[in-house]
């Protein structure tokens, strides 16, 4: 292809880089990162006009815009290393929580909203993304109860003297 730009006149050929998965297919979801704009970046400077190169200015822009795409970058990564750390302490207190009620005795009403569960808390588990308590009945059957809806919290010797 040939343009004239101030009278000087270049000529450049397209070229193709290959790619390095072996893949040709663009995720229509891609976003640009940041080696991305250094590769735009390289390559504008080197298919530059060297009679009328680039403004200072616009240089200076487009390294700014750089720096903060890099800082972006960084505090999303920071976001989601917090995140996974906050999930998994919260997760941890929840447990531990459920532990301390270990022999406890507890009544509470199943996620059905209708069926009351009370025993002995026998075990603590986590299950689908809730703590969840596992309860030794008076008829000898088992039951799960989330921590979340627990109603009574009694010591086994203040349960055994209300029964």
């Amino acid at each position: 292809m040939s343009t004239t730009v101030n009278g000087t006149s270049s000529t450049t050929t397209p070229t193709t880089t290959p790619s390095t998965t072996g893949t040709s297919s663009v995720n229509a979801n891609a976003t640009l990162g940041k080696d991305d704009f250094l590769k735009l970046l390289v390559a504008q400077m080197q298919n530059q006009d060297p009679m009328n190169p680039t403004d200072d200015t616009q240089s200076i822009a487009e390294m700014a815009q750089f720096s903060a795409l890099e800082q972006m970058t960084n505090i999303s990564t920071s976001i989601d290393t917090l995140n996974t750390n906050m999930t998994n302490s919260m997760q941890q207190a929840s447990l531990s929580q459920g532990a301390a009620l270990i022999g406890k005795s507890v009544s509470g009403v199943d996620t059905d909203g209708t069926t009351k569960i009370a025993g002995t808390v026998e075990a603590v588990q986590w299950l689908d993304g809730n703590p969840t308590l596992q309860i030794l009945q008076s008829d000898g059957t088992t039951a799960n109860l989330e921590m979340g809806l627990i109603t009574l919290v009694q010591d086994q010797s203040s349960a055994a003297t209300s029964t």
